[in-house]
């Protein structure tokens, strides 16, 4: 399948979807004079636009239905300034919800700029226009992540051990011991068969997004080097919510080369 991104960059395309929690192509139907409080007084005209959404290009969840309605674009210092019917697509993040959703833009591109995404996901299982981009945007973090790992293996758990440590404070890890039978070497100094790994079974906010193995589960392992005294229990360790990944993600790493 063709990459339309060459038509906008793939790198300013990239950068302001990191950067976007929202964004949508919509059409001006009014400059400045909103009412929303979260507004600086002083940015009220020309530098505010009530924009009507024709289509949610990226989203969370809860904004995926924004299409049709009207919200509040505070516009960013260097960018041009907008005119009744002006259309465009808006890279922004939250500034005020419940009154009315007001946004503050982080960019912007032409709305022609993005049709070629529009009119792909028409075409494909995507649910929004840059749900590619997004998809691109998560494989090269787990390439970047996988480059920091001292082992990457593909394998299956197949035992979970409590390793019984004292617990000094209720934010302790609560070390768990995991057996992966490993099937493939990706990388790193391990050999096929099983090893050991130590993880976090708390569920505390600090350990709260650590992969905990689950028996017979298959995965893409990012592995790390245990240090410390836990390097008696493990040659390996768990410590990042990306250190476990479909098996299929596998074929990400090697495109990458």
């Amino acid at each position: 399948m063709n990459d339309p991104t060459p038509d906008v960059g793939r790198e300013r395309l990239t950068e302001l979807v990191r950067q976007a929690p929202l964004s949508f192509r919509g059409t001006v139907t009014r400059v400045g004079g909103t009412s929303l409080a979260a507004v600086p007084a002083e940015d009220r005209d020309e530098r505010t636009a009530v924009v009507k959404v024709d289509e949610v290009l990226h989203a969370p969840d809860a904004f995926r239905q924004l299409a049709g309605s009207e919200v509040t674009v505070q516009l960013a210092a260097d960018a041009d300034l907008l005119q009744v019917g002006d259309s465009a697509a808006f890279f922004t993040q939250g500034l005020v919800y419940g009154e009315g959703l007001g946004v503050r833009e982080i960019g912007r591109l032409p709305a022609e700029a993005v049709q070629t995404h529009v009119a792909l996901a028409a075409t494909t299982a995507d649910e929004l226009p840059f749900s590619s981009v997004q998809r691109r945007i998560r494989d090269q973090d787990i390439a970047e992540h996988a480059a920091t790992a001292d082992a990457v293996v593909v394998g299956t758990v197949v035992a979970l051990e409590d390793l019984g440590l004292p617990a000094y404070s209720e934010h302790a890890p609560q070390w768990w011991r995991a057996v992966i039978d490993v099937s493939h070497v990706e990388s790193g100094q391990v050999e096929p068969g099983r090893t050991t790994v130590v993880y976090p079974s708390s569920t505390d906010i600090r350990w709260r997004q650590v992969p905990k193995p689950v028996a017979g589960q298959l995965g893409l392992w990012l592995l790390h080097a245990t240090r410390g005294d836990l390097a008696e229990r493990a040659p390996f360790q768990l410590l990042d919510a990306d250190d476990h990944q479909p098996a299929q993600k596998l074929a990400v790493l090697q495109e990458r080369r």
